[in-house]
C-alpha cells in the first residue's frame, strides 16, 4: 500500500490540512481558476478532489462535476458536504492513474500539490496523458503545486508548527535524486503522545520541467503563473500554477 492510501494519514491531518478557512476561500479560488482557464460552462473533472473543496462550489455554479479521489475518508466528507448543500456531484473512488474518460471534460483541475506522488516517472506521465485524453479539444487543465524554485528558496531540513488544535507537527525533509524528489518524515504529537508518524516522498518540479512534461503528454499551449490570480511566476511566487490546453 502506498503512503497516500493510508486513511489514518488523512484522518489525523485533516483538521490542519483542510481547515474551515480554506473551505471558506474555495469559492474565491474557483472563480480565479475559471477566469484563468476561460471556461464558462460545461463538464469539470476535479482530479484528487479530496473533501470536495473545489467540486462543490463548481457544482453550485452550474457545472457538471466529477470528483475523483483514492481516499474513501475524504470522499465521505465530500459526499456529506454536497448533501448538506444540496448539490449534485459524481464522486468516484479511483486511483488517478486509472481514471480515463476520453473527450468527456471541458476543464480538469488538480489542486493543492496532488501530483507527483508516484515513484515511477512513467506513472506520473500516464496521469497527464489520461487528463489530456479525457479533455475535449480546446479543454483546459489547471494544476496547482509548490514549484521547485519556491521550495528551494524556503527549504529547511526540519520544521515544527503548532496546529490550531494544539498539536505539534514535526516535519523532517530530505532532498533526493539531485533535486528530483523530496523525502518527508512527519511526526504528529499531542502533549507527550505520538498520534501518528508517516514517511513519504514525492517528485518536485520546476516550471520548465512541468511545462515539458505537459507538452510530452500531448498538450499544446502551456501557461505558467505564480498564483491563481494570474501574476507572473517568479522567485517570490508562493505557488506554481499551470494552465494547459488540450489539442
Amino acid at each position: 500500500m502506498e503512503w497516500f492510501e493510508h486513511d489514518d494519514f488523512w484522518e489525523l491531518t485533516y483538521p490542519f490540512m483542510f481547515p474551515e478557512t480554506r473551505n471558506e476561500k474555495a469559492e474565491e479560488d474557483v472563480l480565479s481558476v475559471l477566469s484563468l482557464s476561460r471556461i464558462e460552462t460545461g463538464d469539470v473533472l476535479d482530479l484528487c478532489c479530496g473533501p470536495g473543496r473545489f467540486s462543490i462550489p463548481l457544482a453550485r455554479m452550474g457545472y457538471s462535476v466529477t470528483g475523483v479521489d483514492t481516499t474513501g475518508f475524504l470522499l465521505d466528507i465530500a459526499r456529506n458536504r454536497a448533501s448538506l448543500e444540496n448539490v449534485e456531484v459524481e464522486w468516484v473512488e479511483e486511483d488517478m492513474r486509472g481514471f480515463l474518460r476520453p473527450g468527456s471534460y471541458d476543464l480538469v483541475l488538480n489542486m493543492f500539490t496532488s501530483f507527483g506522488y508516484f515513484q515511477n516517472h512513467s506513472d506520473n506521465m500516464k496521469v497527464l496523458a489520461n487528463v489530456n485524453e479525457s479533455l475535449r479539444q480546446g479543454g483546459k487543465f489547471v494544476m496547482e503545486i509548490m514549484g521547485k524554485e519556491t521550495l528551494a528558496s524556503i527549504f529547511h531540513p526540519v520544521t515544527d508548527v503548532e496546529t490550531d488544535e494544539g498539536l505539534l507537527l514535526i516535519q523532517r525533509h530530505k532532498i533526493e535524486d539531485g533535486w528530483n524528489r523530496i523525502e518527508n518524515d512527519w511526526l504528529l504529537i499531542d502533549n507527550d503522545r505520538v498520534l501518528g508518524r508517516w514517511k513519504f516522498s514525492h517528485w518536485v518540479y520546476s516550471a520548465t520541467e512541468l511545462r515539458n512534461m505537459l507538452r510530452d503528454a500531448g498538450f499544446s499551449n502551456v501557461e505558467v503563473y505564480g498564483n491563481l490570480e494570474g501574476t507572473p511566476y517568479n522567485s517570490d511566487s508562493g505557488r506554481l500554477i499551470v494552465v494547459a490546453t488540450a489539442d
